[in-house]
């Protein structure tokens, strides 16, 4: 795994953090890793590129739904 991928997954906990999700293990691939919220499911990906590296996912995208049940309560 390069380092590009390890910063980036850094990165992505940091992010996913935030909006209240809680990332489970890494699932790595050739240029790219993905975890999912262990709360509601939802992926982020990271990608490594010489040009730009890049995250999505839906845990980037949105608050985790059973973060914010729990705050509420």
């Amino acid at each position: 795994m390069s380092d590009q991928i390890v910063v980036l997954q850094r990165i992505a906990v940091f992010a996913a953090k935030v909006r209240g999700h809680a990332l489970g293990k890494w699932r790595t691939g050739d240029g790219f890793a993905v975890a999912s919220c262990i709360q509601c499911g939802r992926e982020i990906t990271v990608y490594r590129s010489a040009i730009q590296p890049e995250m999505d996912g839906e845990a980037l995208a949105s608050e985790c739904p059973a973060a914010v049940r729990v705050a509420a309560a």
